[in-house]
């Protein structure tokens, strides 16, 4: 028999997130919008695992071309992924006898993890001493936002494990079947998860609004807190 282990390669989702404060309007221009972003997040020499973000954690001296223009508007750009941990791999041997053989496999140690981007995120360093807890509470919600997606995926790995499993009779066919259910997985969080810090932004950035930004906070911190408890 013989036995092939292949690491996983994931495209990421990326999200590109600039929050900004309105008075009066009704829906949020659109360079203040979130925006998706393919691309490769392991090319990054770092990435900040979900945690408490601080002012120190955007490391980005200007904001992407397209958006400089808006600079004076803008209060923060974040940017935040999803990437699968190291580890993942697959693991395929060769079944059978003569011209019945057949690479069969699965994926394992499949974990996804939502990251920040310093590199990529930046902070409006003339921002008002006394709206820097605001704007970074919100930014920290958009963290936590992909954190609950990531744990939402991980619990579908596991949950969906038998469909992880591919037999061909070509190697790289094995495989690319496993990755095209994992890509259909992306595309799906991906959709759902723009959604959502799309309806975040629309209640909070258009207006100085705490009450309700602090109920978003509290909402994400209670299902981060479910999600971690079904491990």
């Amino acid at each position: 028999m013989v036995n092939v282990s292949d690491t996983i390669k994931i495209i990421p989702v990326g999200i590109l997130l600039g929050l900004i404060f309105f008075i009066g309007c009704s829906r949020l221009p659109t360079y203040s919008q979130p925006r998706v972003e393919t691309g490769d997040v392991f090319r990054f020499s770092q990435v900040i695992s979900y945690r408490e973000l601080t002012t120190n954690d955007f490391h980005a001296t200007a904001l992407p071309e397209d958006l400089r223009s808006h600079g004076h508007e803008l209060n923060a750009h974040t940017s935040v992924a999803i990437r699968s941990l190291p580890g993942a791999k697959f693991d395929f041997s060769l079944q059978g006898n003569g011209d019945g053989q057949l690479w069969c496999g699965h994926a394992e140690n499949l974990v996804f993890e939502a990251v920040m981007l310093p590199e990529k995120s930046w902070w409006n360093s003339t921002l008002a001493k006394d709206q820097e807890a605001y704007v970074l509470q919100h930014e920290q919600i958009h963290f936590a936002l992909m954190e609950v997606a990531a744990r939402h995926l991980n619990l579908r790995a596991t949950k969906e494990q038998d469909q992880l499993v591919s037999c061909a009779a070509d190697l790289e066919a094995g495989k690319t079947k496993i990755s095209v259910i994992v890509d259909q997985w992306m595309e799906e969080l991906q959709e759902e998860t723009l959604k959502q810090h799309g309806e975040f932004d629309e209640a909070t950035s258009r207006l100085y609004a705490p009450k309700v930004q602090q109920g978003w906070f509290d909402r994400v911190m209670r299902e981060l807190q479910y999600l971690s408890d079904l491990k």
